[in-house]
């Protein structure tokens, strides 16, 4: 399976967790265009979550990582994104790789009763977002995008610090 990741899961050891995909290979940057990373996506521990947003515009590029995994692990990633509570759905995209190819990948788009844009993510998580474009050298300017997004300290000290330990292997 391709798999267009542009959140939390653009940080390779997020994503080959366990309980994610660790079958997970890098195969390199990508973008998608007419498309924006915004942090709306309503969590289920109250936090914003990324996904992506449609524009007219197609010179708004989200940036991502595109990755190959087995098959056999979709099912897995699909619990651990929320498909079957329809937070988030699996989707077709296209997307360009950074040397020009085109391919067409999946990924996870928040269903619209799932959009809130005064959502706002917990800092652990968007640093797990900010440190996957680090590792995967996205665009400066992007990166400093991601890290200026506005956030809060998570109430649950354990789950904070269980994040934070990911930033720090």
């Amino acid at each position: 399976m391709k798999y267009f990741a542009y959140g939390s899961n653009m940080l390779t050891r997020r994503l080959k967790a366990p309980s994610r995909a660790p079958s997970a290979v890098a195969r390199g940057v990508a973008t998608i265009a007419g498309f924006a990373v915004r942090f709306h996506k309503v969590s289920a521990d109250g936090s914003g979550k990324c996904t992506l947003v449609a524009f007219d515009d197609e010179s708004t590029v989200a940036y991502g990582v595109l990755y190959e995994l087995a098959d056999a692990e979709a099912d897995r990633l699909d619990r651990v994104e929320g498909v079957h509570t329809g937070g988030y759905s699996r989707r077709w995209v296209r997307v360009r790789l950074l040397d020009g190819r085109i391919t067409d990948a999946e990924t996870y788009v928040a269903g619209d009763r799932y959009i809130d844009p005064a959502r706002v993510p917990f800092d652990w998580y968007r640093d797990l977002v900010v440190a996957g474009a680090v590792e995967h050298g996205l665009p400066q300017a992007y990166i400093e995008e991601l890290a200026q997004v506005p956030a809060v300290s998570d109430p649950d000290a354990l789950r904070a610090a269980a994040a934070r330990r990911l930033l720090k292997s």
